[in-house]
């Protein structure tokens, strides 16, 4: 079984979605994880996504694509939880990779942090996560 690992800054946003995605999407028996460089509480239920990015549920819902991360919590990034990856993928800003992620093979996807964006703007950023994992199952 094939094990995909995304990784972001705070474990809010980015690689929660990009799990999900991935998990939706798949075709194999391959699963995703996903954690945070620099997660403020562990095990913080981030149930309500849309209010990283400032904005109201009305507003932006990523339930529009079918995605439910309603029992996702934060969870901090451990060097052994990489022991057994198939593929790493690290997409918050490069100042927050670890030195000891270098000795691992990981791609990097350049996505901004969503704290900054307006409703639009997170819509296309998820669009892009999207669209990054559609290419990533290819």
């Amino acid at each position: 079984m094939k094990k995909v690992v995304f990784i972001c800054h705070g474990n809010t946003f980015r690689s929660p979605v990009a799990k999900a995605f991935y998990n939706q999407l798949k075709k194999d028996d391959s699963f995703a994880v996903s954690y945070g460089t620099h997660v403020l509480e562990q095990g913080y239920q981030n149930s309500k996504p849309y209010l990283c990015v400032g904005m109201e549920p009305e507003i932006f819902e990523l339930k529009k694509y079918s995605l439910n991360l309603s029992n996702e919590t934060c969870n901090q990034l451990k060097e052994e939880y990489l022991a057994d990856a198939d593929k790493i993928i690290f997409m918050a800003e490069k100042e927050y990779i670890p030195e000891w992620l270098g000795k691992y093979k990981y791609e990097y996807w350049d996505i901004p942090n969503p704290d900054v964006f307006t409703a639009e703007g997170a819509e296309a950023l998820t669009k892009l996560i999207r669209q990054k994992v559609v290419n990533l199952i290819g």
